[in-house]
């Protein structure tokens, strides 16, 4: 049953898309609206688009046709098939899910959606990956490394951006599967010479799963997406582009009662919203000069209840205005340089509200301001050489002031060589209100004094095709250390709880990275991965000690085919996890125990039938894998979910 509120806002949304039908009915027939896609185009490895054989590093891509063929329910589902990441699950659909990108942290990865952070101040400034829908997504690049420089805190391990759709018509995408699953999408749109708008409204609902180990109800999860996105040239030198983008999301969850600390069967509940806007404004004085002025805001609220009343929430607002221009030149024969210039001011704002007690008050209102300033160079001396440098400086209202920069070369060998690329870069990572701030009852009391952690990471890079490019190896080694490491769970006798602290000694990640693409013909494409890492971090002696939920060895094989002039698309994906550390809180002091290695295999396949009507059948967990992403945490078993796809 759709809740009452999720219901009035489809309704509305509705009535809005048929509105755009009817004006896209009406419309004359006009050019499409030019919109560069990152499929094609880096956006994450500098300030203004690169092309991937310009970029020192390695982005990851996953495009629109990946996310149609496998009909994937959430983001999550695919980005397991890139080693580089680590999810932490706790539980089925809607439970936290975090992301680590090479060793790093889960709140070291900074994620943009239409050029807008979303990391949530909430939550510690971290993304909770569960709730993004793969239909209200068009295409993602994942840039793995340090990329402070480039685009501020939370940004320590790497930056993800998420493009939403662009629609010319309606669209009506529905399905269901297993465990009373259900969910719908409308889509509609309209493209003409001088702009383009976009309203999408997404509706999922399950019973979910019994995350506890032993016997209990299922724990039931929903979420409507709604986005909008359009864009205008306003002038011929003035093009204005926004985005308004929220969800709202019911979780339901069990408690982690003493005195094991892992999840029972209980009635628990989070209710969640968020809300992004903003808007770019793109100004080109000239062809070598572009001028872009962006203005965002961020709302959320994360309210729980146990047993039907509600106990405590967490509001976090962000302001962000940025002023940036770039100035291309040339620069001797056949060299070019660009020049980038940015400004940037941002205030967070924290509130929490529960009940006092005697170990502390919840109650509390923060707030943060912090500006910036960066200039970013690039340059190409020569054919096939590609350098750039970046300078950053942060000014902080609650801590110290932050410089942070990035260096990196690429170059193309003779072709039987390949190209090379090497990168070195410095970021931080701003404590966190939830780190200074937060209060748990009886459990953690937060830490004001909290300084910023501090990372230096290399990465080596060496790519090369094979086979008239119906084939490409890419290897890569990455290096990095974390100082001033935020430990969350330093029990401190004074509070009688937890808290944080920063440590003394630095924490450690080193790995190795491989891919392999196939293209034997023009309807099929194999892709192979593997990661190696070694991410430790310093016990209370100071020993370096295996990182917690990080796999030292994880690979994924993709494979896509399509048959009958593309009519039919098939799709498989094989991705191995290998096994990993949790902490068992059922001892004083925590003790460290294994979670296994575990295989997923997923598939899916599509049938266009006629030019209006798309069939599509999923399998998740097809060998009915029984594993844990976190201590206590069961998770979804086989599912099968089928749908179609209508284009009036």
């Amino acid at each position: 049953m759709l809740r009452p509120l999720s219901t009035r806002l489809l309704f509305a949304f509705a009535l809005v898309l048929t509105s755009v039908h009817t004006a896209t009915a009406q419309a004359s027939d006009a050019d499409a609206h030019a919109d560069a896609g990152i499929d094609t185009l880096i956006v994450l490895g500098s300030r203004a688009p690169m092309t991937p054989n310009e970029l020192p590093g390695a982005a990851q891509i996953i495009s629109a046709t990946d996310l149609r063929d496998t009909e994937s329910p959430f983001l999550t589902d695919l980005l397991r098939t890139l080693p580089t990441t680590a999810l932490s699950r706790s539980g089925g659909p809607g439970s936290l899910t975090q992301v680590r990108i090479r060793g790093s942290e889960a709140d070291h990865i900074q994620v943009r959606i239409d050029g807008f952070k979303v990391n949530d101040p909430a939550i510690g400034s971290a993304y909770d990956f569960a709730h993004v829908r793969g239909p209200t997504v068009e295409a993602i690049e994942l840039l793995p490394g340090a990329s402070g420089a480039l685009w501020g805190s939370d940004a320590v391990a790497g930056a993800l951006h998420l493009r939403t759709p662009t629609i010319d018509g309606m669209e009506l995408r529905a399905g269901a599967g297993s465990r009373r699953t259900r969910e719908i999408t409308l889509g509609a749109g309209t493209t003409a010479e001088r702009g383009a708008i976009t309203v999408i409204a997404d509706h999922y609902d399950t019973r979910g799963e019994n995350i506890a180990a032993g016997p209990g109800d299922s724990d039931g999860y929903t979420v409507t997406t709604l986005n909008l996105r359009g864009s205008v040239e306003v002038t011929p030198d003035i093009t204005l582009t926004a985005t308004l983008r929220g969800f709202d999301a019911s979780v339901e969850f069990d408690p982690t009662a003493a005195p094991d600390f892992l999840p029972v069967d209980g009635d628990r509940e989070s209710d969640i919203r968020r809300v992004i806007s903003g808007m770019h404004l793109d100004f080109t004085a000239s062809e070598a000069w572009r001028h872009r002025l962006t203005v965002e805001a961020l709302g959320s609220r994360h309210k729980d209840f146990a047993d039907g009343v509600a106990t405590d929430a967490r509001l976090g607002r962000r302001f962000r205005a940025v002023a940036q221009s770039a100035y291309a030149f040339e620069a001797g024969p056949g060299g070019s340089q660009q020049l980038i210039i940015a400004l940037e001011t941002e205030q967070e704002r924290f509130r929490q509200r529960g009940q006092a007690t005697d170990f502390g008050d919840p109650n509390q209102d923060q707030s943060l301001r912090q500006h910036a300033g960066l200039v970013e160079w690039r340059g190409t001396p020569a054919d096939g050489i590609h350098l750039m440098a970046a300078l950053r400086q942060d000014l902080n209202s609650d801590f110290a002031n932050a410089t942070t920069w990035r260096t990196g070369i690429r170059a193309a060998l003779p072709a039987e060589l390949g190209g090379v690329w090497a990168t070195y870069a410095t970021a931080v990572k701003n404590p966190a209100f939830t780190e200074r701030f937060g209060f748990t009852p009886d459990t953690f009391q937060g830490n004001p004094s909290l300084d910023p952690e501090r990372s230096r990471a290399l990465e080596l890079g060496w790519t090369r095709g094979f086979f008239d490019d119906r084939a490409e190896l890419e290897l890569l080694w990455h290096r990095a250390r974390l100082e001033r490491e935020i430990d969350g769970f330093v029990f401190d006798a004074s509070q009688g709880g937890f808290t944080a602290r920063n440590r003394d000694s630095n924490s450690r990640r080193e790995g190795v990275e491989a891919r392999l693409t196939l293209k034997p013909d023009a309807a099929t494409t194999l892709t192979a991965r593997y990661a190696w890492l070694d991410a430790t971090e310093p016990d209370a002696a100071g020993t370096q000690i295996r990182e917690l939920r990080r796999p030292r060895h994880s690979g994924a094989v993709s494979l896509t085919r399509a048959f009958a002039n593309d009519r039919l698309r098939l799709r498989g994906d094989v991705i191995w996890t290998g096994n990993r550390t949790d902490l068992s809180f059922a001892t004083f002091p925590a003790n460290r125990v294994d979670l296994g290695d575990y295989v997923l295999l997923h598939a899916a396949a599509s049938w266009t039938v006629s030019p209006r009507l798309e069939l599509f059948l999923r399998g998740d967990n097809l060998g009915n894998e029984n594993y844990q992403d976190v201590l206590g945490y069961t998770t979804p078993g086989r599912q099968v979910h089928a749908g179609f796809r209508l284009r009036p």
